[in-house]
């Protein structure tokens, strides 16, 4: 394979977003009640080197967790809303699991749900 191939086979990160879809399970604020909230994030795909900074040792002082978040997911409608570091980081931990999901998902790191 040369390079030309390897790009128009997906194998250099290009900058579209991809779409996932985020089922976050928890208790109503207000009622206490369990609910499931459906929603779609846009998460910017990242490449090896920008996900192996992401988590170097170096970094160990923040939530590597949360730095990829704030680096790959992008809210609203169109994708215009990013997330911060701040934010990702006081994100629910549910909801925050969730999100990490269809981040892992969108790149490849993470194994995906298994169908029934």
């Amino acid at each position: 394979m040369n390079l030309k191939q390897l790009k128009a086979k997906g194998g250099i990160i290009d900058v579209a977003l991809i779409k996932k879809e985020v089922i976050w399970v928890h208790a109503d604020p207000k009622t206490g009640e369990e609910v499931t909230d459906k929603f779609t994030v846009h998460v910017r795909r990242q490449s090896f080197g920008v996900i192996e900074r992401l988590f170097s040792p170096d970094e160990a002082e923040q939530s590597r967790n949360a730095k990829y978040i704030a680096a790959s997911v992008l809210l609203g409608n169109d994708g215009s809303e990013a997330i911060s570091y701040e934010d990702a980081f006081s994100l629910e931990s549910s909801l925050g699991f969730a999100i990490l999901t269809a981040v892992n998902e969108a790149n490849g790191t993470g194994k995906k749900p298994v169908k029934n």
